[in-house]
């Protein structure tokens, strides 16, 4: 199942993941180098909710920004190419 995942706007660079099956394949508009791989250790993700993560390098913390949305997307829906930044 994918989830595109809304966090509230504190001025941060991530607005947005992609999540599937508990891994981010996306972020936008921004530092999906940074997040693409990390796990998401909530099972059901809901508006208010603080996620729960594990980094790719294996640190385990909580984003401090909370989900405003969740929408489920249709799996036959094709993602865009990740994004990628500098060119």
């Amino acid at each position: 199942m994918l989830l595109t995942v809304y966090l509230k706007d504190h001025g941060q660079d991530f607005l947005e993941w992609d999540i599937r099956d508990g891994v981010v394949v996306d972020s936008r508009p921004f530092q999906a180098w940074l997040w693409n791989g990390v796990l998401v250790h909530n099972e059901k993700i809901r508006r208010g909710d603080i996620l729960d993560i594990t980094s790719k390098i294996g640190t385990r913390m909580t984003i401090k920004y909370p989900v405003v949305r969740v929408k489920r997307v249709s799996e036959e829906r094709q993602l865009e190419p990740v994004h990628q930044e500098g060119g």
